[in-house]
């Protein structure tokens, strides 16, 4: 009688008229060799085979689509994971069939099978392996795998999306509209201001002595301060986390950037902190407003009068570039109604609403909800002495016992108005300008 065989994973397997595979002498499954020609192949295909083929299949599948990060990666998992499946039936030890009444009742554990592909893809362990010994084993694969649920999820490995997020962090601004000065070399910024004039041209008349005119000059120095963050972690980290590492490194260095911004924004000026542009602002109150006053006065006019008053502090050397606003007070701008419920659009903005009296309205939670701060930047003076400095080293304390590494980012920043500039910002609280402007 001619032997028969099976098809399994695109290899020949010997097998009895059932389909059952056979093992030889030593009690492994027999492949069918090369040179055996007259074996023949079982009639009939087995159908729970077909039906765990076409499982597999689908999840090879799933791969291919869910892995949009690591296409080529996730089907080659998915390919070793329908191999190493095929290849435990053929050459897993064998377990006992135990028949009921009439029905031959699987001894496989669905249980154990899912668990032995999810512990292969956690790798905790390198080898799993179950015996498919007769039919009512695979039909019983089948049937759990299409009731209970796909093999699927425990034998593709998900495809993970390579960014780490954190909070929400602000955006720093202040530096892209000053004026900023890089590459310094001194440690500190130094300019020369006019102190003190006395005298002035006057009409003269012919032979009479001519009025003198006399500059006190004064220098100035801004020194550089520091801001600086150390972060430490493992080597071990750094070795299987590269990842990770480098997103700690950007956070801290956007942290960095944040406190340069609110040094240069709200820095009071004492010890080590920078003198910050709402901090040498001059400040717009009632008494600057004075007898000036604008009927229903809302934000708009508060912007437009400080905006006068930078134009007049300069003499008309000033001129307002930028209007600074809490996100939760500059909607006001934008949702400001009559009474008739139409939008109010003042002659002085621009029609896309970004700009009032040439001065443009910038959005930003570093500047405290109620405050508005208006001025000509072009005043506002900033040294920076390259961008964020990047250092690593073990030799803290006993860091380098312990394998941890530490990482330090650090800015050198100065920054100063001119005395003679103050009056090119003007900040105040929103409320009193509105009272002040609106007063009887």
């Amino acid at each position: 009688m001619k032997k028969k065989f099976r098809v399994v994973a695109g290899r020949k397997f010997y097998c009895d008229e059932k389909g059952i595979l056979t093992k030889d002498a030593e009690g492994n499954f027999e492949e069918v060799a090369d040179t055996d020609t007259t074996a023949e192949e079982v009639a009939s295909a087995d159908e729970a085979t077909a039906e765990v083929e076409k499982m597999l299949s689908a999840a090879a599948a799933q791969a291919r689509k869910a892995a949009q990060t690591d296409m080529v990666g996730a089907e080659v998992r998915a390919t070793d994971a329908v191999t190493k499946l095929f290849e435990a039936i053929a050459t897993g030890a064998e377990k006992h069939t135990k028949v009921g009444e009439g029905e031959a009742k699987s001894a496989l554990d669905l249980d154990e099978i899912k668990k032995g592909f999810a512990d292969l893809g956690a790798n905790k362990r390198n080898v799993f392996s179950f015996t498919i010994s007769s039919k009512a084993d695979l039909d019983y694969l089948a049937k759990a795998t299409s009731e209970s649920g796909s093999l699927e999820g425990d034998v593709i490995e998900p495809a993970r999306q390579p960014e780490i997020s954190r909070d929400p962090v602000r955006q720093p601004f202040i530096e892209s509209i000053a004026d900023v000065v890089t590459g310094v070399q001194s440690d500190s910024l130094s300019y020369v201001e006019v102190v003190n004039e006395s005298g002035a041209p006057a009409v003269t008349a012919e032979l009479a002595d001519i009025d003198e005119k006399d500059f006190e000059f004064q220098e100035f120095k801004a020194p550089f301060k520091k801001i600086a963050v150390i972060n430490k972690h493992s080597v071990e980290l750094l070795q299987d986390a590269p990842q990770l590492v480098a997103a700690i490194k950007r956070w801290l260095a956007e942290d960095v950037n944040i406190e340069v911004d609110n040094q240069l924004l709200n820095g009071s000026g004492v010890g080590d902190q920078l003198s910050g542009v709402m901090t040498l602002a001059s400040e717009l109150d009632d008494t600057e407003v004075g007898d000036k006053r604008v009927a229903f006065a809302n934000l708009a006019d508060v912007i437009r009068v400080a905006i006068t008053k930078v134009a007049v502090a300069g003499k008309g050397k000033f001129t307002a570039t930028y209007a600074i606003l809490n996100p939760e007070d500059a909607d006001a701008l934008d949702l400001t109604k009559d009474e008739s419920g139409q939008y109010v659009l003042p002659p002085f903005r621009s029609a896309d609403g970004t700009k009032i009296k040439g001065a443009r309205v910038i959005e930003n939670v570093g500047i405290p909800a109620g405050k508005f701060l208006v001025g000509d930047f072009s005043k506002l003076h900033v040294g920076s002495k390259g961008g964020v400095e990047i250092e690593m080293t073990n030799a803290d304390g006993t860091d380098f016992k312990k394998d941890i590494l530490t990482v330090k980012l650090r800015r050198r920043i100065a920054a100063y108005v001119r005395q003679n500039d103050n009056g090119a910002f003007w900040q105040g609280d929103i409320a009193d300008v509105i009272e002040a402007l609106t007063q009887s």
